[in-house]
């Protein structure tokens, strides 16, 4: 019994000194949502779960509220640490696999009613570029170009 438990120790060991640190990345979502009639309360973004196919788009888990300041969007999320991605070409060449484009949730004030509408953003229509930092993985940002709503 001591030598299971002791090769369980090792084990352990040998998983916490060498475990999976390879592969994370993050996204900051930015841009700018722009409405003449609409008065946009929120907007959900997917997860990278999300993005990978993990998720239900009705789950509340697959997206993640970002603040908007003046229809602006600044978000940052971390990445699951099984993903090998680390140049802007490779991840959205997956990501086109995945889904036709980048699904969002709006919450609007119309006539002082708040109401919600999915939009579709096409892969296209946003930039991706790796940014450098000091962060722990690699950072990539996902421009949504001024969205008109």
């Amino acid at each position: 019994m001591k030598q299971l438990f002791l090769i369980l120790l090792l084990t352990l060991n040998t998983h916490w000194s060498y475990g999976q640190a390879c592969g994370i990345y993050r996204i900051k979502y930015s841009g700018l949502i722009i409405s003449d009639s609409l008065d946009i309360v929120s907007i959900q973004l997917p997860t990278i779960a999300y993005l990978h196919g993990l998720g239900n788009a009705h789950s509340k888990r697959s997206y993640i509220e970002a603040p908007l300041v003046n229809g602006k969007i600044d978000l940052e999320i971390r990445s699951h640490l099984t993903t090998p991605f680390n140049n802007s070409e490779a991840l959205i060449s997956f990501y086109k696999t995945k889904s036709r484009g980048l699904k969002i949730k709006l919450t609007f004030s119309k006539n002082k009613v708040l109401k919600k509408k999915n939009a579709e953003i096409a892969w296209d229509d946003i930039s991706i570029s790796v940014i450098q930092d000091n962060g722990f993985g690699t950072l990539f940002e996902l421009g949504i170009k001024d969205l008109k709503i």
